[in-house]
């Protein structure tokens, strides 16, 4: 296809399955491997644009098949930013948010810099693992997006480890990395400023046994908001362990949206 014609087909595609249902998304996802011009220009774009696409297809996980969460990756992508998601545990909600959501955000604008937070630094290093394995790993997601993953990353990345974070291939050289992950409480960066802060599991059950420990994660909390852009955006995702925890605060203050 030309390129106004792989927009018009994108375009016209996910605009029909935001109102879809799952069977007929897959239906339609089959379909498209045997779409007549439909190249890797245009699973690119299925890629960016449909979230759901993305994790069973692209990232070959099939435990998101379920209706339910079918559903939560419409509702999220529809509306991302700015919500306070307290699902029960595996719910997949880190999968469906912090994982595919940040790779897509990546695939989408290889410029962005996100920041990923977590209660300890160890918590949300496991999530940057999972992250850049994928891009190490994957060389289907590699091979349709050239222009924004490295062949070989370990070699060719000006940066890539979990300590310092990981680099795609952009243009601009700012300080931090494409994604980085950090603790909220224990080892917050300085002088750093994301333009997507990606909270999750920032609080846990040994983190709400004392009003102390509580206050000193909500302190933790507040003082991150200095670690943002002046138009950046937060996911925030977790599991409630106390009425009288973090996420109690942040909806006492409505400073997010519950979910």
């Amino acid at each position: 296809m030309s390129s106004s014609n792989t927009d018009e087909f994108v375009g016209k595609a996910l605009d029909w399955l935001k109102g879809a249902s799952m069977d007929d998304a897959l239906d339609f996802y089959d379909d498209l491997y045997h779409t007549p011009g439909c190249g890797d220009e245009e699973l690119a774009a299925f890629g960016v644009g449909d979230r759901f696409f993305l994790l069973t297809h692209l990232l070959k996980r099939l435990d998101i098949v379920h209706p339910w969460l079918y559903a939560r990756c419409r509702e999220v992508e529809a509306a991302p930013n700015e919500f306070l998601d307290l699902w029960a545990r595996d719910h997949r909600k880190s999968t469906i948010i912090t994982y595919a959501g940040s790779i897509q955000e990546i695939l989408r604008n290889r410029e962005i810099t996100i920041g990923l937070f977590s209660h300890t630094r160890p918590i949300a290093k496991a999530f940057l693992t999972q992250i850049k394995r994928e891009f190490e790993s994957n060389k289907n997601l590699v091979a349709l997006y050239p222009d924004i993953l490295w062949d070989n990353p370990a070699k060719d990345a000006p940066v890539w480890s979990i300590e310092t974070g990981i680099t795609v291939k952009r243009q601009s050289n700012p300080k931090e990395a494409t994604i980085e992950a950090w603790g909220l409480v224990d080892g917050q960066p300085t002088s750093k400023h994301y333009q997507l802060r990606i909270y999750d599991d920032v609080v846990t059950r040994e983190s709400v046994t004392t009003p102390e420990q509580v206050q000193k994660t909500t302190e933790a909390w507040e003082l991150s908001d200095n670690l943002g852009t002046a138009d950046g955006r937060r996911w925030t995702i977790g599991t409630r362990y106390s009425f009288a925890d973090t996420y109690g605060a942040i909806m006492e203050r409505k400073a997010l949206k519950p979910r």
